[in-house]
């Protein structure tokens, strides 16, 4: 997913909302991944990202500001989005969301550099969570079984993977980094090729929200296509 520098300044018109659910919000929702907070008039998912839904309630974020505050913000609804732009915010982020895709990737690849080697997620791949990929699942049994990855090997070391970051029945979420100093190799579009590949043969369907318009073009090359686009928020205290 990146670091946070990397991301591209929100500067759109509009609201920010995100209308549809992700998977990683869905997952939450299922007791996967993180906590869901209730409220009267809504809630908040608390998990890779702050989901805020339904209606902000003054009182609960008084008694619990560590769910807002220093978390990457989400807004769900406009009376969220309302209420967030009014508070002194750090930074506002901008993401964009693709539609889920279950086909091998339409991009013509050329050979990767002399020195680099491409790999499935191999148990000794796996076991080393390169990134941190693999690390929402139970053990590699369940990684193999249920999700997907590849990596890009230089002098024995992974310097690029992709992998799902989550499994939800039959839909992932995917995950790409490259090592800062092997970037601008096309590494990353070799790992993201192979790793649809063994999701649309495992009948996975591949969950892309793209960080920058890096990440965005990139997915888009793959077969990608956007659908919406919103902000992250990252609020200081006091």
């Amino acid at each position: 997913m990146g670091t946070q520098r990397e991301f591209e300044i929100w500067n759109k018109s509009g609201s920010g909302v995100l209308r549809e659910a992700p998977l990683i919000f869905n997952a939450c929702g299922e007791g996967k991944l993180g906590t869901v907070n209730s409220y009267p008039d809504g809630c908040i998912y608390n998990t890779v990202f702050t989901y805020l839904c339904g209606k902000p309630d003054e009182k609960f974020i008084e008694e619990h500001p560590d769910l807002i505050y220093e978390s990457r913000l989400v807004c769900m609804s406009d009376e969220w989005a309302e209420y967030v732009r009014q508070l002194p915010a750090k930074f506002i982020l901008r993401r964009e969301v693709m539609a889920p895709l279950c086909a091998e990737s339409s991009k013509k690849l050329g050979d990767l550099p002399e020195g680099y080697s491409i790999s499935p997620f191999t148990r000794e791949i796996f076991e080393e969570h390169p990134f941190d990929h693999g690390r929402n699942y139970k053990d590699y049994e369940d990684f193999d079984k249920t999700g997907a990855g590849a990596a890009v090997l230089f002098e024995g070391r992974v310097v690029s993977a992709c992998s799902s970051f989550i499994t939800l029945g039959d839909q992932v979420e995917l995950d790409v980094f490259t090592d800062p100093e092997h970037r601008q190799k096309g590494l990353a579009d070799h790992c993201v090729y192979e790793m649809l590949r063994q999701s649309y043969s495992k009948k996975l369907t591949v969950h892309w929200d793209a960080q920058n318009v890096m990440s965005s073009e990139m997915a888009k090359s793959h077969g990608f296509v956007p659908v919406a686009e919103y902000a992250v928020y990252w609020l200081e205290r006091g």
